[in-house]
């Protein structure tokens, strides 16, 4: 059996996990970018940013012990296609790098004062990839350690912003006339925290520690889960929460701000110059411990689907990254929009499946669902990367019930399914 005491340390590991000081950039643009509309938003933001990652761990807990557990009905194949895309994703194409051009951003450009700004950057870049490399390939516990100590600092230094924002705003709520639908704004801005990617990859781990030392079932595993998600969820949910309407009461005061930007001057604003080095510096650290388990991760996946050596595979992996990162966070979530945009309905359609394995008798099923949310990932895709479409997709796109609410997948999804189902009646 379990106590509460492992419930209530499991639950705060779980919030440790998904709580990526690289996410703490997002709420706050997309508070700002829909001001007065904040509360739609922050409910598109919870679902995609905290619901579905929680979700996704406890799905996979259902699919099976490996990763290529989660997405092997559709077929062997794609689920070693799948799970590539998801390992690049959060590793050396899209997080990683992102985790190095937020860490510089935070912490170095707003104290640079008009210097060679290119110069610090990659002499700083240079550095953390580095010490990523460096720890990857050489395990040690000094980083760890320093990410204990920095992460209760950066939870106490935020939770003096989220405080004091909440209860003195910075200003007021404006009417942002651009913004027509902040529940999808915030509902796809929640891909970026990446978070349901990472939880798929890592819930192997969650699901070890809960299984260690017990003898529990399967029964007895979910709801010690649940309960523990509870607590990651309320954690999320008032960091994200606040920030979020810490950004929305700012659009007055800052304009035309960049993603980390605006938090640097949001922070400098609450707390001073002091204030945001701090901040800066507690961002720095625990992006380099989640950059070195996100290197390891690829490092091993990769070395074992290669048949390589992970040292090789981490100095590959550090390198791209280092390259992606000069490009900046803005540019990087702008690569990372469409490529989201695609892999999420998928990844949601699997996460649903997974729930009822055991009920679902045949894998078309999963196939032909897959295949619908594939269909309207393809064509959202393409609308984020501006590529004309046939009026007739666009008509058939905008008739389909949920499309408001970045949901339009769930139709074609059930009706691939069930056609498939009855076309292709294998196994």
């Amino acid at each position: 059996m379990y106590r509460k005491k492992d419930i209530i340390l499991t639950g705060f590991a779980l919030f440790a996990m998904l709580f990526g000081a690289g996410n703490l950039i997002f709420p706050p643009k997309v508070g700002f970018d829909v001001g007065e509309m904040w509360k739609a938003a922050t409910l598109g933001f919870f679902i995609t940013g905290i619901g579905v990652p929680l979700l996704a761990i406890i799905s996979a807990a259902y699919a099976g012990k490996d990763l290529d557990d989660f997405a092997n009905r559709v077929s062997p194949k794609f689920s070693k296609v799948f799970n590539v895309v998801l390992i690049l994703a959060i590793g050396p194409f899209l997080a990683l790098p992102r985790t190095g051009a937020t860490a510089y951003e935070m912490a170095v450009l707003p104290h640079t004062n008009g210097a060679d700004v290119d110069m610090f950057k990659y002499i700083f870049l240079f550095i953390y990839f580095a010490v990523v490399l460096m720890f990857s390939i050489r395990a040690n516990a000094v980083i760890e350690r320093v990410g204990k100590v920095l992460t209760p600092i950066l939870i106490i230094i935020l939770a003096i912003i989220i405080v004091k924002g909440v209860f003195f705003p910075l200003g007021e709520l404006v009417v942002v006339e651009t913004m027509t639908n902040p529940f999808k704004y915030g509902f796809y801005n929640g891909y970026q925290t990446m978070d349901t990617l990472g939880a798929i990859v890592f819930s192997s781990i969650i699901i070890k520690a809960i299984r260690n030392g017990r003898n529990l079932t399967v029964k007895q595993e979910m709801k010690f889960l649940s309960s523990s998600s509870i607590i990651a969820v309320c954690g999320l949910a008032v960091v994200y929460g606040g920030l979020l309407y810490i950004g929305a009461t700012s659009n007055g005061i800052f304009q035309g701000a960049k993603t980390t930007q605006l938090l640097n001057e949001i922070v400098d604003r609450m707390l001073g110059k002091s204030g945001n080095l701090i901040l800066g510096i507690c961002v720095t650290g625990a992006c380099l411990t989640t950059a070195i388990g996100l290197t390891a991760t690829v490092g091993d996946y990769f070395s074992k689907l290669l048949n390589t050596t992970y040292e090789k595979v981490v100095i590959v992996t550090t390198i791209i990254s280092f390259i992606f990162a000069g490009f900046g966070v803005d540019i990087i979530v702008k690569i990372s929009a469409p490529i989201l945009t695609l892999i999420y309905p998928i990844a949601i359609v699997l996460i649903i499946l997974n729930f009822f394995k055991n009920k679902i008798k045949t894998n078309s099923i999963y196939v032909g669902a897959v295949v619908g949310a594939s269909l309207v990932g393809a064509y959202e895709m393409a609308q984020v990367l501006s590529i004309n479409t046939s009026e007739i997709l666009t008509i058939i796109y905008r008739s389909l019930p949920l499309n408001s609410f970045g949901l339009a997948w769930i139709l074609p999804s059930i009706i691939c399914a069930i056609s498939f189902k009855y076309m292709f009646k294998t196994r």
